[in-house]
């Protein structure tokens, strides 16, 4: 594995890997993420085989809400949602407006979808052509990694570089709220809390899993 810093010639470093196939970890302004082509179906295999099991579809972190609206279908429950919250930890889950390969959507008819609030990461990601899968450094099951000395303990050569960007600012995971006709329906609870997102939105919901 690779040990790259955050200066713009290794940033640049980053990108190619991500742009001929490969995996990046880097920091985020939650933990670090796993970055790939979204668009790159071997890639996505191979970040499947680090992270081991998975039926969640994997994140996209985006450079702008703009971007994002070229690639999702944003109504105005999105729109209020991006303009309280965008660039931060909250994840968005939106149904797509051009085609990604299966292997990241999971099967589902949705995309995932970020803007993080960290200059190292924007950078990364605008280097890349705007958009990285953004899954958490981990293994499915295991705790996310919040330092790039974590991510070489665990993944080791299962990638191909790290971006070494300190300890991350916090230790979980992005809040993640899925939006359709029905309203806003929180599928995963992070630093961005229930109570922030009903400020927002009239219609909020939490996922059940008995409604499975």
């Amino acid at each position: 594995m690779e040990v790259l810093s955050t200066r713009s010639g290794d940033l640049e470093r980053a990108a190619r890997i991500v742009k001929r196939g490969g995996i990046v970890a880097f920091p985020t302004d939650t933990v670090y993420g796993l970055g790939c082509d979204p668009h790159d179906p071997r890639a996505l295999n191979k970040v499947l085989s680090v992270k081991g099991r998975r039926r969640k579809p994997f994140p996209i972190l985006v450079a702008s809400p703009k971007l994002a609206g070229r690639i999702a279908v944003m109504d105005s429950q999105a729109k209020a949602l991006v303009s309280r919250f965008w660039p931060g930890p909250l994840t968005i889950v939106l149904k797509p407006r051009v085609r990604f390969p299966r292997s990241l959507r999971m099967r589902h008819e949705t995309v995932a979808l970020r803007c993080p609030r960290d200059r190292v990461t924007l950078q990364l990601i605008r280097r890349c052509g705007g958009l990285l899968t953004g899954t958490s450094a981990n293994v499915t099951g295991r705790p996310p990694c919040t330092s790039a000395r974590m991510v070489r303990r665990r993944l080791g050569d299962k990638i191909d570089a790290v971006v070494d960007g300190g300890r991350s600012p916090r230790r979980t995971s992005s809040t993640v709220v899925r939006v359709d006709s029905r309203g806003a329906t929180i599928l995963r609870k992070g630093p961005i809390r229930e109570s922030q997102i009903r400020r927002t939105l009239s219609t909020v919901r939490v996922y059940d899993r008995s409604e499975q």
